[in-house]
């Protein structure tokens, strides 16, 4: 993630070369695989399904957006909060508790990211982040797992610690 003073990472974006789905759920498409690549190597996004609604290529648009914003360190596909630090601010300052705890962090080396994505127990609030960057992947499970031991004033500190970095 972008700290105050540094350089901006060279990011872009490609798609490879698709491939055909034939799901009963959402019907025949063909799927083209779109990826970041940062610093020469290339990070797995998302697919762009032809066809969809409209509105998806403007999410889609919205998600490199935000992998811009943020140097390539994670963007979001849903949830109320731009910045997953946000999000876990709020919920220590509210003492909220995250529902299935164990089963919110997805890794998927071979494609280089982290999938941060659940609910909480006192309100529905789903979120799901794609996290890349391997510090700030650190940072992000370090505050949940304060939060599940309901550590608040460790939570605290880390967020504010980060924040003043």
């Amino acid at each position: 993630m972008l700290r105050k003073g540094e350089k901006m990472q060279e990011i872009n974006f490609i798609e490879k070369e698709p491939w055909h789905d034939n799901s009963p759920f959402t019907g025949a498409c063909d799927m083209f695989p779109v990826y970041m690549v940062k610093d020469g190597k290339e990070f797995f996004v998302m697919n762009r399904r032809v066809p969809d609604d409209s509105w998806k290529a403007a999410e889609l648009e919205e998600i490199k957006k935000l992998l811009m914003e943020t140097g390539g360190a994670y963007t979001k596909f849903h949830g109320m909060y731009r910045n997953p630090l946000d999000m876990l601010k709020e919920i220590v300052e509210r003492k909220h508790t995250f529902r299935e705890p164990d089963k919110f962090f997805i890794i998927s080396e071979d494609r280089g990211f982290t999938d941060f994505h659940g609910n909480r127990n006192e309100v529905s609030a789903a979120f799901h982040y794609r996290l890349y960057e391997a510090s700030f992947i650190g940072t992000v499970q370090r505050i949940s797992g304060y939060i599940n031991n309901r550590d608040w004033e460790r939570a605290r500190h880390d967020l504010h610690m980060y924040e003043t970095k």
